[in-house]
């Protein structure tokens, strides 16, 4: 029971993520709250954990308005994204930049992905707008990250994740 309440804060963290850059000012660069927390689940804890969070995170992406096309191309990128920062995680110990510097390559991934079904017809996408998202998601991971690792850690030291 008590670990189902981890799952509810990682729930929330994610639902929080995919809509609050509908709040953000028209014509400014979104940053990519998901990948955020997807990243910071995934520094803490095993790559399974990462990637289940990442596929929840992605298919949260893909079917809340907007959404995404192709269906389940966000969810797979983002699973992705956290199993490879899970893996990455034993060797991220040896600088406290290391971590946002993994999720910034990590973000550019997700992003080129992104382009690449663009250019295939599925959707539009510009590469100055990616690029402005992979600097804006940077700049917010700068601020939340640390603060969301420590919710992260703090949830593993109550026994809650």
């Amino acid at each position: 029971m008590i670990r189902v309440l981890g799952v509810l804060v990682r729930a929330l963290l994610l639902v929080a993520a995919v809509l609050l850059p509908g709040a953000w000012p028209p014509g400014w660069a979104r940053p990519d709250l998901v990948l955020v927390v997807v990243a910071a689940v995934a520094l803490l804890h095993p790559p399974q954990v990462g990637a289940l969070t990442g596929l929840a995170g992605g298919w949260l992406l893909d079917l809340v308005p907007p959404g995404a096309a192709p269906l389940g191309a966000g969810a797979l990128t983002c699973a992705a994204l956290g199993l490879g920062l899970g893996l990455a995680r034993p060797w991220l110990r040896a600088s406290p930049l290391l971590p946002w510097l993994v999720t910034g390559l990590g973000v550019a991934a997700v992003l080129v992905v992104r382009w690449v079904t663009a250019a295939a017809g599925v959707g539009v996408v510009q590469p100055v707008d990616l690029l402005w998202t992979w600097v804006m998601t940077m700049l917010v991971a700068a601020a939340l990250l640390p603060l969301l690792t420590g919710l992260e850690r703090r949830l593993s030291s109550w026994g809650w994740a």
